[in-house]
Formats: C-alpha cells, sequence, structure tokens
C-alpha cells in the first residue's frame, strides 16, 4: 500500500484505477467529493474524517490540506504491456527526483517505467506526492534484474539508450530516435553504472556550458522527453 497526500493527489487517486483502502480528511473534503468516494466502493469503517489539527496530530506530521489516503499498490507491470518508449531509472535514490521524473513521463506522453533495485520506489509517500498522483497512471516495474529485463526488451527490438556526460556521447538534439528504446536516466552522483553504459546500444547527452558539471536528472528526464515529443514520436500525451 502507499500513502496519498493532500487534495489533487487524493482526488486523482479517486479518479484513477487503482483501489483505495481507506480516507483520511477533514468533512468538508468528504461532503464536497461524497460520491466520488463512495464510486471507489471504500468501506464505511475505512472512511475517517476530523479537523486538519486532529488529524495532524494523530499522523505526526504537517498535512499540506488535510487530506489522505492509502491507495493498494498495483502488482508489478509486465513487460509484455509496456509501450514502446520505456524510461528506466538507475539507483535514483531521491524521492523528490524520482516524482518529478514520473510527473515528466505523463507530461510528455511516455507511460512505461523500470524502477531498477537500488532506486526509490515511486509509490512512497515524498515521490507520490511530488508526482502530483501522475504515477498513479503509469506502468511501473520493480525490476530484481535491470540488464535481464533490458536484455528481454533488445530481444524485442528495443534500442538500449543512456542518457549520461561521457567522452563518447551523441549530442541529444542531433540525434534521431527510433520507434522502440529504453531510455535509462541515472544515479543522482555517479550516473548510470558502468555496467548498463557498457550494455547500452547507445550514450547520448545534452549539450550544456563546459562551466556545469551536469544537470539534475529530472530536469535532464524533461528535457530528453520533451525532445523525443518534439520529434513527432509521441502522438498523444497518456490521457
Amino acid at each position: 500500500m502507499f500513502i496519498a497526500e493532500g487534495e489533487k493527489v487524493v482526488l486523482r487517486l479517486l479518479s484513477s484505477p487503482l483501489k483505495v483502502h481507506s480516507v483520511f480528511a477533514t468533512l468538508d473534503f468528504y461532503e464536497k467529493h461524497y460520491s466520488l468516494i463512495q464510486a471507489k466502493d471504500v468501506p464505511d469503517d475505512k472512511q475517517f474524517f476530523a479537523s486538519k489539527s486532529l488529524m495532524e496530530t494523530i499522523v505526526g506530521f504537517h498535512l499540506h490540506s488535510g487530506i489522505m489516503a492509502i491507495g493498494f499498490q498495483p502488482e508489478d507491470a509486465s513487460l509484455e504491456d509496456f509501450s514502446e518508449k520505456v524510461v528506466v531509472l538507475n539507483q535514483i535514490n531521491n524521492s523528490e527526483n524520482v516524482g518529478l521524473m514520473m510527473r515528466n513521463c505523463r507530461a510528455f506522453g511516455f507511460d512505461s517505467v523500470i524502477v531498477d533495485k537500488y532506486s526509490t520506489s515511486p509509490y512512497l509517500r515524498r515521490a507520490v506526492r511530488v508526482s502530483m498522483g501522475n504515477v498513479f497512471y503509469l506502468k511501473v516495474r520493480h525490476s530484481e534484474d535491470l540488464t535481464q529485463d533490458l536484455t528481454h526488451l533488445r530481444n524485442k527490438g528495443y534500442q538500449i539508450i543512456a542518457c549520461e556526460v561521457t567522452d563518447f556521447s551523441i549530442d541529444l538534439f542531433k540525434f534521431e530516435f527510433s520507434e522502440k528504446f529504453a531510455l535509462i536516466f541515472g544515479n543522482e552522483g555517479k550516473g548510470i553504472s558502468d555496467e548498463l553504459i557498457k550494455f547500452s546500444d547507445v550514450v547520448v547527452q545534452i549539450p550544456i556550458s563546459r562551466d556545469v558539471d551536469s544537470l539534475n536528472v529530472a530536469v535532464t528526464c524533461g528535457i530528453f522527453l520533451c525532445e523525443i515529443k518534439r520529434q513527432g514520436l509521441i502522438k498523444n500525451v497518456v490521457n
């Protein structure tokens, strides 16, 4: 299970395909969104309502808007159900970056994500909140063996692309993406692992000033996905 916090995030959860375990909110929220809560078949004994101050005393931390819910984390997505364009997280352990990357994915029409075992889950409370609930609409796979999963995708015709600064990287804005690919983003400090760099079919980087070492991984992700959409490879955004 996971925690959804904040009005927009909880409303996205209630409107998503995911199942909801319980809702904890102010009476005002309950009355305003009663029909939506009932439509999710949340049991009566799992619907809790109180003042915002009492809620914060109970949960032990500040609530942004006095609204939270617990959802059932979906089963890991199968590689067979993935779209032709996949975003891969390698050792990304900052929950805010992970949440922003999930938001980027939905904003630019990507719906298939692989998270390796060294990365923060996009269903952690902070990641869910930063994603603004957009993770609820993505197909997420927590991979126990990333190389094995990428090999499977390669055998199905996916090009494996590492997004990394190296001496042999290709300029993002001179690179033409194929129809099927898996795009790897790496750790905030160390970047993509050497093993995955060697495993990849091609390495691509964003051209930046020599005065700057690198960009934040979530920013990098957003630039890559925007460029791919600009190239016309994403026809529509995710519904």
